[in-house]
């Protein structure tokens, strides 16, 4: 059963691979992303480091974003993982807070939140309003899809925090402490039937280093779902972590893959062989799946290892309740 299982998911990996190499634009316009935002890197550390994130609102920077942040840089404030504002911080230190029409009617839907910014002071009265309107914790009704988000803005929080952390060994990777998502060119949400899209392709859920330092830390690509169904189940999950996964190694080992390397936090050479780490995140229930646990597959030289993270919420906070990636001790 194990070897039908692992044979499936190397199929995952060959259709991933196929895909790039027909579609090999993506090597040019990676290789740019990476080039703009290690130009950047000095603008978006320095505007970042004026102003205060003011939870439970987050700063998030996208890749569109980063390679345009020249004298200002837009960021994307977000409530319970969806975006809520757009925060343009400027080098002079006058930054501007926006809602534009389309936030500005899923504001008032999902959160009743009426209020309409337009180059609001970050510091002024209207700002300070916004921000006191979300402080408050206001509770939403949504889509299934924006209570992913939500988990997914949990998940991070409990990754990032410095004391009492119940999940040890592991932090989110960020641009000068941003989060970011980490796109794809690759639609994976069907494995089965995975598609090349350019610039609309899939992101990361969550990309972290996990291990405690040096050559023990690896680079994991997790795949997040906020439900635990059998139409659904850990090992779809798993296929689609494993695709994403695959993108990356690829993206490390083409010509820019030094460059990357460094932006997701590390130093010195790209291993040799490559280890990345593979993970499903979902609620844990009567479906979890241990099967794939430490599961190897290989590409060339290099491993994806498969990992899962089983977890619930308990008093407003992830607690993991079973995983075998080595973050608990």
């Amino acid at each position: 059963m194990k070897e039908v299982m692992k044979n499936e998911f190397m199929q995952v990996i060959e259709e991933t691979r196929a895909l790039l190499k027909e579609n090999s634009e993506w090597k040019e316009r990676y290789a740019g992303y990476a080039e703009e935002i290690r130009n950047n890197f000095s603008t978006i550390k320095g505007v970042r480091s004026t102003f205060r994130e003011w939870s439970p609102l987050n700063v998030y920077l996208n890749i569109s974003s980063a390679k345009s942040a020249k004298h200002s840089v837009g960021f994307e404030l977000r409530y319970m993982g969806q975006t809520v504002a757009r925060l343009t911080a400027n080098k002079d230190g006058k930054h501007k807070l926006s809602t534009t029409r389309k936030f500005k009617d899923t504001n008032q839907r999902d959160f009743q939140c009426q209020i309409c910014l337009s180059s609001a002071d970050w510091g002024g009265r209207d700002a300070r309003q916004f921000r006191g309107f979300f402080r408050k914790g206001p509770p939403r009704t949504g889509t299934k899809g924006n209570e992913e988000h939500n988990v997914q803005s949990m998940l991070l929080t409990e990754f990032s925090i410095g004391e009492d952390k119940v999940i040890r060994h592991i932090r989110p990777v960020t641009i000068s402490g941003v989060r970011f998502p980490m796109p794809t060119p690759i639609s994976a949400s069907n494995p089965k039937n995975m598609k090349y899209s350019k610039h609309h392709g899939g992101g990361l859920d969550i990309l972290v280093r996990t291990g405690t330092g040096g050559k023990a830390t690896r680079l994991c690509i997790m795949e997040l779902k906020d439900e635990n169904e059998r139409r659904e189940p850990p090992q779809k999950a798993i296929q689609q972590a494993i695709a994403y996964a695959t993108f990356i190694r690829e993206l490390l080992r083409s010509d820019s893959g030094r460059d990357w390397w460094r932006l997701f936090g590390f130093h010195g050479e790209i291993p040799e062989p490559l280890e990345l780490y593979a993970a499903c995140v979902m609620p844990s229930n009567d479906n979890n799946d241990y099967s794939f646990r430490n599961m190897e597959l290989k590409i060339e030289g290099d491993i994806i290892k498969l990992h899962y993270l089983y977890f619930s919420r308990e008093n407003g906070r992830i607690i993991v309740k079973a995983t075998s990636l080595p973050i608990t001790q």
